[in-house]
């Protein structure tokens, strides 16, 4: 059970006006952090032979006594040290706070492709290195031979035809010498053997390079169905179990895919249609697009074609049965972001989940740390530390901070645990935006309630919602989830009026999990992608 924050205003309850997506809720179900004290987390069977994991380097490196970096003066009383150290923020500095912004996705091994009038090359050189082959050159016949294994592929000068090994290939264009090393048609690449025992290469158009095939496969130009009331993109993949959605909003939906993408996308839509545009955006592995939607598409859904390799995304203006609801959306236009409150969890004798040497407490300390200098650095908001060593400040205490603040956005860090050792990931919680949706709503009359202080963070249900969209969409497209999201008011939300989510950051009974986390840029990467995140928030991108 929740215990009530008391004593935040004296006062039972505020009057506001009922706006985009908040009302008066009842007591919200306690999340799993809610009971204080010691949570000990059954540390997960060894791997064998499994290495052992680095001990954390950034808990360490970052004593819980230390006063923080961003600290300007040493609090010494109780209440002070529950509200925080803050610095005001140097102005920004227009540095990229996300590089992945203006990069593109780390590519597979690659070789370039020349281009001329007469057709597209390719080095034979290259070719034995993508391929991994050994290379045999007849001088005397002026012959090239690639060996792998299990294949042979032998070129001669001035000649189209190309031994693939009991078969003759006959080129559109002889094979060339220039500048002392031989190059070959790229419609080679795709005749090469299709089998385990060569590595598979394909030639990509639109990057003008031929690439390695990563394990996870390929998509290709997506198809798009328009019929009456939907539309329908149909993403050709070899692994459509690994299609994902990263972002449910309207304005910037997010589809991401295990496989690289080699195609191309529609360059226009029909006017008046659900599907305005659609963009590739970078992801640290695989391939991801956004899209814009029209505000009249009222649901999706998303699976896996029965008749081929490939993904069926419908958007649709009828919701039921079978159809997800799209994330709630405030007013477009770019966020105030001046103060952002940052609740690192657990302290003192709570020391959260505890596996082998990764404790909590001093997990969610180290971050907040890593994460103020991202935030004051790149955005050049000022920033306030619920706590700065290790102490736990009451829930009324950490509230307290932040309305006295005046914060922006508040975000509560923690780290899960869970029984079963398959479980991993991030998971935000955030209050529901259950009532309105988006500007529709906000047109509407809106009657005047009572409001119960405690629920007042669901005054800002629906900015808290687009928080946790761009907080979730940075960590996936960064390879950090997967990621789960959960419309439950949490504890430590309550009596706070701002827009605000819980993150744990990432499941510490998961091998997996912990190995990056305890990494030497575990934590620092976790910083980095929430920063990013909070910066798309700001841009509503």
């Amino acid at each position: 059970m929740i215990v009530p924050v008391r004593g935040i205003a004296r006062i039972a309850g505020v009057v506001t006006v009922l706006g985009v997506g908040f009302a008066v809720h009842g007591l919200a179900a306690p999340p799993p952090w809610s009971n204080p004290g010691r949570r000990e987390a059954p540390a997960p069977p060894p791997l064998t032979p499994a290495p052992r994991a680095p001990s954390p380097a950034a808990p360490s490196a970052a004593p819980a006594r230390k006063v923080p970096a961003i600290a300007t003066q040493q609090r010494t009383d109780g209440v002070a040290a529950a509200r925080g150290l803050a610095r005001r923020a140097a102005p920004p500095r227009n540095l990229a706070l996300d590089p992945l912004r203006a990069q593109s996705a780390d590519l597979p091994e690659n070789a370039p492709v020349e281009r001329t009038t007469e057709g597209s090359w390719i080095g034979a050189s290259d070719i034995a290195r993508l391929l991994g082959a050994t290379k045999y050159w007849h001088g005397a016949l002026r012959k090239l031979e690639l060996r792998t294994p299990q294949h042979r592929i032998q070129f001669t000068v001035d000649n189209p035809f190309v031994l693939i090994d009991d078969r003759t290939l006959q080129l559109a264009q002889a094979v060339q010498s220039s500048g002392g090393q031989l190059r070959v048609p790229v419609a080679l690449i795709d005749s090469l053997p299709r089998d385990s025992a060569l590595t598979r290469l394909i030639y990509d158009a639109r990057r003008g390079l031929v690439l390695r095939v990563p394990p996870e496969g390929l998509v290709r130009t997506p198809r798009v169905e328009v019929g009456a009331g939907e539309v329908r993109l149909v993403f050709p993949t070899e692994r459509p179990e690994e299609a994902v959605v990263v972002g449910r909003g309207r304005a910037h939906f997010r589809i991401r895919f295990g496989g690289l993408f080699v195609g191309a996308l529609p360059d226009s839509q029909p006017p008046g249609g659900l599907l305005r545009g659609a963009r590739i955006i970078p992801v640290s592995e695989g391939s991801a697009f956004e899209l814009a939607l029209s505000p009249e598409a009222t649901g999706f859904s998303i699976a896996p074609s029965r008749h081929e390799d490939s993904v069926e995304l419908v958007i649709t203006r009828e919701s039921g049965q079978g159809f997800e609801r799209f994330a709630a959306e405030g007013p477009p236009g770019e966020r105030q972001l001046k103060v952002v409150v940052i609740d690192p969890g657990h302290g003192d004798k709570d020391l959260g989940v505890t596996v082998g040497s990764s404790i909590e407490k001093d997990l969610t300390l180290a971050l907040a740390r890593l994460l103020a200098r991202e935030i004051e650095l790149h955005i050049g908001a000022r920033v306030v530390l619920t706590r700065s060593d290790d102490r736990n400040p009451s829930m009324q205490a950490r509230a307290e901070a932040a309305n006295r603040a005046h914060a922006d956005v508040v975000l509560s860090l923690h780290f899960d645990g869970a029984v079963s050792g398959g479980a991993r990931g991030v998971t935000a919680y955030c209050p529901p935006a259950t009532l309105g949706d988006g500007l529709a709503a906000a047109q509407r009359p809106q009657p005047i309630v009572m409001l119960p202080w405690r629920d007042v963070a669901t005054r800002h249900a629906v900015r808290s919602r687009e928080l946790a969209e761009a907080m979730l969409s940075s960590l996936n497209l960064r390879g950090l989830g997967p990621t789960r999201l959960r419309e439950v008011l949490p504890q430590s939300l309550l009596g706070v009026n701002a827009p605000g989510l819980l993150l744990e950051c990432a499941t510490l009974t998961s091998d997996i999990d912990r190995a990056r986390v305890q990494g030497s840029s575990g934590l620092g990467d976790l910083a980095r992608a929430i920063a990013a995140g909070l910066d798309a928030y700001r841009r509503a991108e």
